[in-house]
């Protein structure tokens, strides 16, 4: 991603939770930017368990589990 494509963003954060995100940059050898961003983009990206739910029973039918 070139600086052209990013966005500033200004965000407060309790001390725990800076804590927490510092403590997981500096294990994955990262900064806490890209940490922040990793952990958006994951739960960004996730189904939601609705459609999760509904993706496994599809399979499901499909298989003729159910």
């Amino acid at each position: 991603m070139s600086a052209e494509e990013q966005v500033k963003f200004v965000l407060r954060l309790p001390p725990s939770l800076h804590r927490k995100i510092k403590r997981r940059a500096r294990t994955n050898k990262t900064s806490m930017n890209r940490e922040i961003t990793s952990i958006l983009d994951q739960a960004l990206g996730q189904p939601s368990g609705d459609g999760l739910l509904q993706e496994l029973i599809e399979r499901m039918e499909k298989k003729r589990l159910i």
